[in-house]
């Protein structure tokens, strides 16, 4: 511990980074790392700056280390076969919700007019969907006094039919209504349709929400040559918006490479910013594993050919459209959100605006709000981050739920990837009462054993709660058997139910957010 104390006293002049490539551990060297204590650095595996192997020294690979590679090679084995699960069980599923059940099924084969889904129609719907069908906007509810719900609101001037809008009508016959959103009513549900596909987000966005669809964008990964980002923006209206918001797409269930990504370890130094997960850094837009230079591994503008003829890369794009939005809108403020792996890239986004001095955009920020988010760099770039949104009078809220799996990872291990969430932490229990954490959520790095029994018996109440919140809450908050089912997987793996997204807007729905304490 002097050592390492010493080495965080000296001025840093060297590389910063700790690569790990999963993909090159061997059998043999997750056994040499259980059973002997030789330097994580000395493996063939380890990509290591020389400034970090100063810092880090004769570390052996912790615990977590090990597990983490575990993981990783059970996510690489069914890479394929859950990819192509994930296929069969969405076309199966949306098959029977669109042919109107089994005996729809029979019925329109006999008339010839079955109905065969498309997953870039606008009716097809993903896992995520099928757990919550839920599109709707709910309206804000009357917040009590102490409520920190109330404290972000947006009221929107929307038109269109009567039926639609439960209005009036004003002098010229036109049916108008001011409707008052809650800001986190509006990123906790753009959150979850980004699992969705373009044609899906856009319906929604302009047709449900009578909001004002801008693009959906997909972004290309240079490192795993595909695109793995997606994002999709919005107004609330065409015109004079209040708000420019942006929702990354997080997890995909059945994707092992999104999985993978949230528990890597692999972390780079990018200057003031502290050290950030590189997985997430690589999903915006990350040119170059350069841990001594972040100009050079994140430059301020795309170099030449970094993606193919007719990709995009996810940060250069985004950023475009967001300054087009906030020059056509100029009373508008922007909005930051996602959930799981896109929570991640909406803490990670505005911190690459302040490296790159983006000070025209950053001025506009207005919150950051993310749900079941990974951890995504250090202490470093946690008070980086606070304090760019500080500097702003912005805010991050980082919303978790119960032991969802998710914001306990990537692990956080001391000296080799000392990762710490931010911003502030609103944890809601399972009856969805929030409450402002001064710290972490219990149980950070997932695996304490003095938390097992708590977490299993989370994950009974949360199911037998699915069941029957209903009764209480109304029809809105009845869950069918695929969200009943996914629900009892965290029987198997506890913390893996409560990532669904749909816990997340019950919470913001049913539930109210306690302020801190003094």
């Amino acid at each position: 511990m002097a050592a390492a104390g010493a080495a965080a006293g000296r001025p840093k002049m060297g590389e910063e980074k700790l690569i790990i490539r999963s993909e090159k551990v061997r059998l043999f060297d997750i056994l040499s790392m259980m059973i002997l204590r030789r330097p994580i650095t000395s493996y063939a595996f380890v990509d290591v700056g020389d400034e970090t192997a100063r810092d880090i020294g004769i570390t052996p690979g912790d615990i977590f280390v090990k597990l983490t590679e575990i993981i990783q090679k059970v996510l690489a084995s069914i890479y394929t076969p859950a990819k192509w699960v994930g296929i069969m069980v969405e076309f199966f599923l949306n098959f029977v919700a669109l042919n109107g059940g089994l005996l729809g099924i029979l019925w329109n084969i006999v008339r010839f007019k079955l109905v065969i889904p498309r997953r870039d129609a606008a009716n097809f719907r993903t896992m995520i969907g099928m757990i919550d069908g839920r599109t709707e906007l709910k309206p804000a509810p009357e917040t009590s006094a102490g409520d920190m719900r109330q404290l972000q609101v947006l009221n929107v001037l929307v038109s269109g039919e009567v039926a639609d809008l439960e209005s009036g009508y004003v002098t010229d016959g036109t049916p108008l209504i001011v409707r008052t959103y809650l800001i986190l009513e509006i990123t906790v549900m753009a959150a979850k349709i980004a699992y969705e596909n373009a044609a899906f987000v856009e319906n929604v966005v302009n047709n449900v929400w009578k909001f004002n669809f801008v693009g959906f964008y997909n972004g290309w990964n240079k490192f795993l040559k595909e695109e793995t980002t997606q994002a999709f923006v919005f107004t609330d209206r065409a015109e004079d918006a209040n708000v420019v918001v942006v929702a990354f797409r997080g997890t995909e269930p059945f994707n092992m490479q999104d999985w993978s990504t949230d528990v890597n370890l692999s972390w780079l130094g990018m200057g003031a910013m502290g050290h950030v997960h590189a997985g997430f850094l690589k999903a915006l837009g990350l040119q170059e594993e350069d841990g001594k230079d972040a100009n050079r591994a994140f430059p301020k503008d795309a170099p030449d050919g970094a993606a193919p003829i007719g990709k995009t890369i996810a940060y250069y794009k985004l950023r475009e459209v967001i300054r087009e939005q906030l020059k056509k809108h100029p009373e508008s403020r922007l909005v930051i959100t996602g959930h799981s792996l896109g929570g991640a890239l909406a803490a990670v986004f505005p911190a690459i605006l302040a490296l790159h001095k983006e000070t025209d955009i950053l001025a506009r920020l207005d919150t950051v709000q993310t749900y079941g988010q990974p951890r995504v760099g250090d202490d470093t770039f946690a008070k980086y981050l606070a304090a760019e949104v500080q500097k702003v009078e912005a805010t991050y809220y980082r919303i978790v739920y119960r032991y969802d799996i998710v914001p306990r990872v990537p692990f956080d291990i001391p000296l080799l990837a000392e990762f710490a969430h931010g911003g502030t932490c609103i944890y809601y229990d399972g009856w969805y009462d929030g409450k402002v954490l001064p710290g972490d959520a219990p149980n950070p790095n997932y695996f304490d054993p003095r938390f097992l029994l708590s977490m299993y018996g989370n994950a009974l109440g949360d199911l037998v709660k699915g069941a029957f919140l209903w009764v209480r809450a109304g029809k809105d908050y009845r869950e069918g058997p695929v969200s009943l089912l996914y629900r009892s997987s965290g029987l198997i793996v506890p913390g893996l139910a409560s990532h669904s997204a749909r816990d997340y807007v019950n919470g913001i729905r049913l539930g109210r957010i306690e302020p801190k304490q003094a």
